[in-house]
């Protein structure tokens, strides 16, 4: 039967309609089965009800209309107890119960299995027989297998589900959508269905004769779409900080020969046509960026892709097909691009909607920037049906109100108007200092390495880099970066932030964060040659990245160097040692040049992530200068949940007490040993999960630019003695929930309610 369970499951999944599959497969699993009747029942959102959605054997007339709960007869019975269950008279048992509407009056034998995704009922399969008997271990073994095969496909389509029947009803007769916040704010307006014309997927491999007119026709095409990159560049001048613009930078970067173009030409070279060239090429850098563990890293793919798209675009010579854009208009695209936020006059986007994409998409990235509401990763949305309608974006709670009535409509302009109230409360206590309502400093930090994060060195809230992210100027090249050119991009970053603190974590790649010249390939790269163990077993890359920091740092002396993935005591000496060897190679070197050069050596400090660390706390005494906590890695390594992976990902919550307990630990242990501890991961820019390490000890908090003014404000209106004493209390909890409801009830009782939601 393993041939029927892949070719039942291949068929469920690839159908686009939720209601055609579902009718194909009952009338499959009834020919498999050999069985009179099958039919499916799916579990409606939050509620413990059963609506029959497709049958082959029952009254079709019923469905959608026939409903159960899970205490009533034999399916719901199924659904309740959250296994198979089968009877041979059904009619006989003491759960069963007529419904007349499905007219089963001539089926005795009865077999039920649950579709369960996530510890959900998603709904239940059923197969009914006239005569009376068991159905055997065969046929139920078989249902069990394809019901588990199934769970996931069905509960990815339920917002499919919810769009295409009339039998759900829709919140205030309004279809409501839940993706991922992007960017945070509340747009309403009507959408604008932005569609690529043409796609690398639809270009067929063929190679040419004369290699010279392609590499022509290439050129050609790479300073068309240089022009259009600086034109869109130049548009949104006006409306971007300088550095922010540091997107089309890149964008611009990747066309340089030194990029993707020597890549192409070499293809060229080897007889393969432009357009051919170019889709090897781009499609091999989209894989190995979506390989990449780090979501920001692993966005890249999308640029990438924009970016192919339009040299493919003026290669082919297609032309795009322009519309009239609504004055209050909410972008909408299979993937927003950060180009296609360029080609659109700002005064008229009013929110964004992407279909797929995350919050570390550059179009996440741009949006929050320009300050206009997005959200991201609807996922199994038809595309087609969100065009020409009217629209509401809560870019804080990730939802999209397709259709909204007039109540949800002012519902919205009010919280709206709040939102800009807010947002300018917020900005005109950007440059004060942090600190507690009883004058408890707190230094906020920021988390950079894309370069997109120099607009603001000159603001006086932001004390720093916390964490620079030096991967970037690895991975947007088809070699490692030389000595030189390592120190130029360190250089800028440091004397952008000087008199400011500047952490850089030495490369951190490895396992599934590759490289495209050194690919690693690994079963478990979580757990593998990454981080500071790869740059250990090869010192040559090590000791040019120090060389190159320390040069960096000879005017502006404030660099920290930082060390990611530490596991064990011995890992800090032996990079102990290389660092200085590369501070005593370079300071010779200098000195030789110049008797008189004074080389600053940096501070070297260690990230905490691994477990193992916990251990061995007090035993960095005397070898770093600071240490600063991962605890998005941290998290992911105690709770042994891969935040990537969709089975487990709800499983990852850096508010668990096992996670929180931990940093309550190093913060003790580190303040007995007088090395300072900052935290630079995603908990520090949460605006709850800041008050916890404040209230925890922590003065030093690091996070992503979006958040620093939240994070200021709710900091702002805390008081330290009340903060330890809610740190205190939600170490005692033993579940996550319990953790959110305290600091939920906190930022309330201190009239922060617009740090929750929208509005004040």
């Amino acid at each position: 039967m393993l041939n029927d369970l892949r070719s039942i499951t291949h068929s469920f999944v690839q159908e686009p309609s939720l209601e055609v599959a579902l009718a194909s497969l009952v009338t499959d699993i009834k020919r498999v089965l050999n069985s009179e009747c099958c039919s499916v029942y799916l579990a409606e959102s939050e509620q413990s009800i059963l609506r029959l959605q497709a049958t082959d054997g029952l009254n079709p007339d019923a469905i959608g209309v026939t409903t159960m709960s899970f205490d009533e007869g034999l399916t719901g019975w199924v659904a309740q107890r959250e296994e198979p269950i089968k009877i041979h008279n059904a009619k006989r048992h003491p759960r069963f119960k007529n419904f007349p509407d499905v007219q089963e009056d001539n089926f005795t034998a009865f077999l039920g299995v649950p579709i369960i995704h996530r510890r959900q009922v998603l709904g239940v399969i059923t197969i009914q027989q006239s005569q009376a008997r068991f159905f055997d271990q065969e046929e139920e073994a078989f249902l069990v297998t394809l019901s588990a095969q199934l769970a996931s496909s069905i509960a990815n389509v339920s917002v499919r589900m919810k769009s295409s029947s009339p039998y759900i009803e829709h919140e205030n007769n309004a279809l409501v959508l839940k993706g991922v916040s992007g960017s945070t704010g509340v747009g309403i307006g009507y959408s604008y269905l932005v569609q690529t014309e043409i796609d690398l997927s639809d270009v067929s491999l063929r190679k040419v004769p004369s290699a010279d007119i392609e590499k022509t026709r290439y050129f050609e095409a790479v300073e068309a779409t240089r022009t259009d990159i600086k034109l869109m560049s130049e548009r949104m001048s006006t409306h971007l900080p300088p550095q922010a613009l540091a997107i089309f930078d890149m964008y611009l970067q990747l066309l340089e020969a030194a990029s993707l173009g020597n890549e192409i030409v070499a293809k060229i070279n080897e007889s393969w046509c432009a357009v051919s060239a170019l889709k090897i090429v781009v499609e091999r850098y989209i894989s190995e960026f979506e390989k990449m563990e780090d979501p920001y890293i692993r966005e890249r793919a999308v640029d990438v892709k924009d970016l192919g798209r339009r040299l493919l675009k003026h290669l082919t010579n297609a032309s795009s097909q322009h519309k009239t854009i609504p004055k209050a208009a909410i972008i909408i695209a299979e993937e927003v691009t950060a180009s296609m936020l360029a080609e659109i006059p700002r005064d008229q986007i009013k929110g964004i909607v992407s279909i797929k994409g995350a919050e570390n998409s550059h179009a996440a990235i741009m949006a929050r920037a320009l300050g206009i509401p997005a959200v991201m990763g609807l996922r199994d949305v038809p595309l087609l049906q969100l065009d020409g309608v009217d629209i509401i974006v809560d870019g804080y709670n990730g939802q999209v109100f397709i259709s909204p009535v007039e109540a949800i409509v002012e519902e919205y302009k009010n919280l709206e108007s709040e939102d800009l109230e807010f947002a300018n409360q917020l900005k005109v206590e950007a440059d004060e200092v942090v600190q507690t309502a009883d004058g408890k400093r707190i230094s906020l930090y920021i988390n950079s390495g894309m370069g997109f994060d120099g607009e603001f060195a000159e603001q006086e809230h932001i004390e720093g880099i916390g964490l620079y992210r030096t991967e970037y100027t690895f991975m947007m090249r088809q070699r490692f970066p030389s000595e030189q050119e390592q120190q130029l991009v360190y250089q800028q970053v440091l004397g952008d932030f000087s008199e400011k603190p500047v952490v850089m974590r030495t490369l951190d790649v490895g396992g599934d964060k590759q490289l495209p010249y050194f690919p690693i390939i690994e079963d478990n790269p979580f757990l593998g040659w990454r981080g500071i163990r790869l740059t250990l077993d090869h010192p040559e890359i090590f000791l040019v990245q120090i060389r190159a920091m320390i040069k960096a740092n000879v005017f502006t002396d404030n660099l920290h160097i930082m060390l990611p993935m530490i596991s064990d005591i011995g890992e800090v000496d032996e990079a102990r040692r290389l660092f200085n060897q590369a501070y005593f190679e370079v300071q010779d070197e200098l000195q030789e040049a110049d008797a008189a050069a004074i080389v600053p050596k940096p501070k070297f400090g260690v990230m905490l992530e691994v477990p193992s660390m916990l251990f061995q706390l007090k035993q960095l005494k005397g070898k770093v200068d600071f240490c600063s906590i991962g605890t998005n890695d941290l998290t992911q390594y105690l709770l042994a949940v891969d935040r990537n992976n969709d089975k487990v990902a709800n499983l990852y919550d850096a508010y668990h007490p096992t996670v929180l307990n931990a940093i309550k630990m190093i913060a003790d242990v580190t303040k007995e040993i007088g090395i300072p501890c900052s935290v630079c991961g995603e908990l520090a820019g949460d605006p709850g999960g800041a008050m916890l390490l404040a209230g925890m000890g922590f003065t030093q908090l690091s996070m992503n630019t979006k958040n620093l003014l939240r994070v200021k404000w709710v900091l702002k209106k805390s008081n330290s003695e009340d903060l330890k004493e809610l740190a205190d209390d939600i170490l005692n909890c033993t579940r996550p929930d319990q953790v959110k409801f305290r600091v939920n009830r906190y930022i309330l009782n201190i009239g922060a309610a617009g740090i929750l939601r929208a509005g004040k």
